[in-house]
């Protein structure tokens, strides 16, 4: 594959085919064009599908909601880049017994350009699972995905973050997590010559994280098979029958565009948009936007009366999954920009204002719970997407034992405060001592400052069509030449950071549907 910086000093998403990006912001006509296979969205699932098409010959058509933000104009503000690139600015909720903000990114890309290139294999305990409660069985399996997740880590350059740029946040956390007896290890990424700058949430101004804009989606594009059109939210599949022809979509100048697909459209919309566009589609699926799941996170910070430099190093450097079966929650480390670190800093007035002067010397760990609840995914009036999710009891005992272990860690570490964030908790603990009225916290979701960034659901896989939306081979039940490869069709949540596991099954569904096309199984 490409170098991410060509020897020109151009980065692959600014040498482009002429023609190969339409851009919904400044169309000026309805467009009708049609192609072998039309892919909704261009994130983690739609980038690696509409490459691995392309890779086969196929012609593919990609329909993006949101921008381009190429490289170039990624900058280090968090306001503005969130506001262009993500939906609804970083404000969606979750809605329930408690509020939960939803981060989704809105962009060519998709959350791969905000998030931290967090590589993790699908673990083998979740895939049996899958196969025992939902008859999967050999069409998903770890032999079936190993090939797909060696050559994305051969593409993407997976590895484990380096020592010169794992920054002090991460450091400590492995040291001091080994010193207690829980396993963590420096995290494996999609990289390719980190800087340590720090700036993953708000996009890598050098693409060196290897993100769908600067890899799948150029790569897809310089094949010359490949369309990307941008600014065009998808509106509907047009279907003939129960065949799936084509997608209607809208520009964000207000004219339609109109993609035909000769073989199949592949939806990759994620969790919640795809159900909604499903569902607008006229699928009817009893299963459809039902069995929605998460892994909500939360984190803790911590002042030391040393430098700990968030804004060096790897974004999430550092992990242990020590937790993850026998508790269902994984830690992981987080630096976070003053704009967001300066909103979790306690206190008011020159309290506040003594802290905000030493965040430098702050360190923030998180937990992510692998919840056992489920939830809902519906369209609001307007065509807002709404969901609705209530964490159990059991859930809220999980986040509170992460929440003691993460305290405990800091002042083990030599932490001069911790700052919880638990309503019900004093806002600052000063000894390891403290630690006991965080282990009486109340276990109820209003009190804790969760937030939902790895969604899986509500449009899951099996076989029987009465209690799943796809089937194994990844095709709507129902409906001919309609495919979901994102994390809806996920029958569970993972415990681990989803975005490797998301391509993967995009790439062997991708392959699958390619393999029929040539062999005369999908005629034109």
């Amino acid at each position: 594959m490409p170098p991410n910086e060509l020897e020109s000093g151009r980065f692959p998403d600014e040498d482009l085919p002429e023609g190969a990006v339409v851009d919904g912001e400044v169309l000026g006509r309805s467009l009708s064009e049609t192609f072998d296979v039309v892919v909704v969205g261009s994130g983690a699932a739609g980038a690696v599908a509409a490459h691995t098409l392309a890779q086969a010959g196929l012609s593919v058509g990609i329909v993006e909601e949101g921008p381009w933000l190429r490289t170039r104009e990624i900058t280090a503000d968090v306001h503005s880049t969130f506001a262009r690139v993500m939906r609804q600015s970083g404000m969606q909720m979750l809605t329930g017994r408690a509020y939960m903000p939803m981060l989704q990114g809105r962009c060519v890309g998709g959350s791969t350009l905000i998030n931290s290139a967090i590589a993790w294999r699908i673990p083998e305990d979740v895939v049996d699972d899958w196969g025992a409660r939902f008859g999967l069985g050999d069409s998903i399996s770890m032999k079936v995905l190993e090939p797909h997740f060696e050559a994305l880590e051969h593409d993407l350059h997976v590895a484990s973050v380096a020592d010169e740029v794992l920054g002090e946040n991460n450091r400590l956390f492995i040291e001091q997590a080994r010193k207690l007896g829980i396993g963590a290890a420096p995290m494996r990424r999609y990289d390719n010559g980190c800087r340590g700058s720090g700036l993953c949430l708000t996009g890598c101004p050098r693409a060196k994280k290897q993100g769908m804009s600067v890899t799948y989606v150029p790569w897809a594009l310089a094949t010359g098979r490949v369309r990307i059109f941008t600014s065009c939210a998808a509106v509907a599949v047009r279907r003939s029958t129960h065949r799936a022809t084509g997608v209607v979509a809208r520009s964000k100048s207000g004219h339609p565009v109109v993609l035909g697909a000769r073989y199949a459209v592949v939806v990759a919309a994620s969790t919640v948009q795809t159900p909604n566009i499903l569902a607008r589609s006229g699928v009817r699926a009893r299963a459809l936007g039902r069995h929605f799941q998460a892994h909500p996170g939360l984190a803790l910070a911590a002042l030391f009366d040393r430098r700990i430099e968030m804004n060096f190093g790897a974004t999430q450097g550092a992990e242990s999954t020590h937790f993850r079966k026998s508790d269902r929650f994984k830690l992981e480390t987080i630096s976070l920009p003053p704009d967001i670190a300066g909103a979790r800093v306690p206190g008011v007035g020159r309290e506040l204002s003594e802290r905000l002067a030493l965040l430098g010397n702050v360190a923030v760990w998180a937990a992510q719970v692998r919840a056992e609840a489920e939830g809902t995914v519906r369209e609001g009036w307007g065509g807002v997407d709404r969901v609705r999710f209530t964490m159990t009891k059991n859930d809220l005992a999980v986040a509170r034992k992460a929440s003691v272990v993460i305290a405990t860690m800091f002042f083990e570490a030599g932490a001069r405060e911790v700052w919880p964030g638990v309503h019900g908790v004093p806002s600052v603990l000063r000894s390891s001592d403290d630690v006991r009225l965080l282990e009486s916290a109340p276990l109820e979701p209003r009190n804790y400052n969760f937030i939902a960034t790895h969604l899986f659901g509500a449009a899951r896989m099996g076989k029987d069509p009465r209690a799943s939306v796809v089937g194994p081979d990844f095709a709507v039940h129902g409906c001919e030449r309609l495919y979901v490869v994102d994390s809806s069709v996920f029958p569970t949540n993972l415990g681990v950071n989803p975005q490797h596991s998301i391509m993967a099954l995009s790439r062997l569904a991708s392959e699958r549907l390619a393999a029929d096309v040539r062999r005369g199984r999908l005629a034109a």
